[in-house]
């Protein structure tokens, strides 16, 4: 009920307006770089104690560090960027939020109206509207100040109805700074004002699922990030279901976590990178029972996928957003549904069914999964650690609750390899765009959101490169991340596909001392040449006040997935 002696409405600027809604509405994480068009709203946030606003060395990294709270939590962070080069940079990595599905909230400023549309030639002016709006699940201009709530309402709903993603507004600086009258029941009005429920499944469809399941001999449940969104209740009911089922599982990248690596039935985490047990079960599967995965080319084993490729297979897709069912692959059955209350509606369904898979099935493939693991030789190249083996060495380091993000190239899959993943929402990897960099700003910001976690960072050389001056971040704002660089000089990957053709030309990296560098930036930093020195190494990192950098030392080892990873996105019609 409304307060009787509150007046109806109140005048505030449009910053002061959107800074209240933003709290109100439980958004504390703010992402940015100060700047002039934006003052405004910089003044708001700082007669606010009880939000958290970084500030970054590139607006690229409030992105990834927006993205990092979305992926780690489920809750919205909102990101900044300045008219002109700031939008332009922020855009670069809001990107990876656009394909991995992750509610962010962008704000970008702009010149006054008056010398914008149409453009005049002012200084630092871009159509922001226009820039954002493929990469991005809405995206509008605020023309008028008393809107601000209607638009800020309206975006907030789109990043976190269906499938989620990031949202956009341009406000330019004359609508932050102006005064205007709002209602204080828009101000106020609570999330569940304009959130619908996620949606159930109908009875009739889970019948058919289950009666698939009767006759399935080789099923199989893919487990993707729609499920970890779903909650960790929905994470336990899904392993409940594939002990129910008696199948072997699949997580895909979004989804690491989803079914322990531990678990028995798991063949493997992240898609084909999982391992050669993955392609051979998506490849025999008679039955594939998808949860919140969209297929995306991790998920492709035999290259992109076609219409006809598999008419004795039947594939059942849930996903909460109608329109990603058989948008990759051609379905039997598709339900639009969140994940977690599928799991739920098939759990009951099939109590009392009884389901007869192949009893070969199962077996077969765990055998495969473990003879692909023992195959894979972990040597020292050239007097460098083999990656695998220090992958497989920092995993002693990293318990089950600690949050872990991969970055890079080869880095990710010998990290995904060798890191296991017991639970969702612990090891983050940016899949859907891949973009560099996204590793140590997503992994300070999930330190600062985690205090009470260990938080790692694993990437290569050349990713690290792209935000390593995030660490004067982590500096400024006390936040603890352990690096670990796997450095083998060079864009890996690029260099191992231009020597196969015969020439290689801007992939080396040769001697940078990232060490030197964290060091300089004030936080700690060691060279690892050495397997045997690691444990050493890592009880300095654990102990340090810091953030820390370990350069170490590796040569090149192709990942034994990596002819699969070149396939997957081969040209073929």
């Amino acid at each position: 009920m409304p307060d009787p002696d509150l007046p109806t409405h109140v005048s505030m600027t449009g910053a002061e307006a959107l800074v209240h809604m933003l709290h109100h509405l439980g958004i504390r994480d703010v992402f940015g770089l100060a700047s002039g068009k934006l003052s405004p709203l910089f003044k708001a946030l700082s007669e606010r104690e009880d939000m958290r606003f970084t500030g970054v060395r590139h607006e690229a990294s409030a992105a990834f560090m927006a993205s990092g709270i979305a992926a780690s939590t489920g809750r919205i962070a909102l990101c900044l960027g300045e008219t002109g080069p700031g939008g332009l940079n922020l855009l670069s990595a809001l990107g990876g939020a656009w394909a991995n599905h992750l509610p962010v909230l962008a704000i970008t400023s702009s010149n006054p109206s008056a010398i914008m549309h149409p453009h005049r030639g002012g200084f630092s002016s871009t159509d922001n509207e226009a820039l954002y709006r493929h990469l991005t699940t809405w995206n509008a201009r605020v023309t008028i100040g008393e809107r601000l709530p209607e638009l800020l309402h309206r975006a907030l709903r789109e990043a976190l109805s269906g499938r989620p993603g990031p949202v956009h507004l341009d406000i330019p600086t004359e609508i932050l700074g102006g005064t205007y009258r709002y209602s204080r029941a828009e101000l106020d009005a609570p999330m569940a004002r304009f959130m619908g429920r996620p949606p159930a499944p109908h009875a009739q469809d889970v019948a058919q699922v289950v009666d698939l399941l009767r006759k399935a001999k080789r099923p199989l449940i893919v487990a993707g990030g729609g499920v970890a969104r779903s909650g960790p209740e929905a994470c336990a009911r899904l392993v409940a279901l594939l002990d129910r089922i008696g199948c072997p599982g699949v997580t895909t990248q979004m989804g690491l976590g989803v079914i322990p690596q531990d678990h028995p039935q798991c063949l493997g985490q992240g898609g084909f990178v999982g391992g050669s047990a993955v392609v051979e079960a998506l490849q025999q599967a008679d039955l594939v029972l998808a949860f919140g995965c969209r297929f995306s080319s991790f998920m492709w084993v035999d290259g992109p996928p076609q219409w006809d490729d598999r008419p004795d297979r039947k594939l059942v897709q849930i996903d909460i957003d109608p329109a990603a069912l058989g948008q990759t692959l051609p379905l039997t059955i598709g339900l639009t549904s969140d994940a977690g209350l599928a799991i739920d509606a098939l759990l009951q369904a099939l109590e009392g069914i009884a389901l007869s898979p192949s009893p070969d099935w199962l077996p077969g493939l765990m055998a495969s999964r473990d003879a692909y693991r023992d195959s894979i030789a972990l040597h020292a190249i050239e007097g460098r650690m083999h990656p695998g083996a220090l992958a497989q060495g920092i995993a002693r380091h990293i318990g089950p609750d600690d949050l872990v993000t991969f970055d890079g190239g080869h880095t990710s899959f010998w990290s995904n390899e060798f890191t296991p993943a017991l639970a969702a929402r612990t090891r983050f990897h940016e899949p859907g765009m891949s973009h560099l960099g996204f590793g140590l700003p997503a992994a300070l910001a999930m330190a600062g959101a985690h205090p009470d976690k260990r938080v790692f960072c694993l990437t290569g050389d050349g990713a690290f490169g792209f935000t390593l001056q995030e660490l004067d971040t982590a500096r400024r704002y006390g936040l603890k991340v352990i690096t670990i660089i796997h450095n083998n000089a060079s864009w890996g990957v690029i260099r191992a596909a231009q020597r196969k053709h015969g020439f290689e030309i801007g992939t080396d990296l040769e001697g940078t001392d990232y060490a030197a560098i964290a060091r300089a930036f004030g936080c700690h930093g060691e060279r690892l040449e050495r397997l045997e020195d690691l444990d050493v190494v890592m009880a300095r990192a654990l102990a340090a006040e810091t953030s820390v950098v370990i350069d170490a030392q590796v040569g090149w080892a192709p990942h034994p997935m990596f002819a699969t990873f070149g396939r997957s996105t081969a040209n073929r019609l």
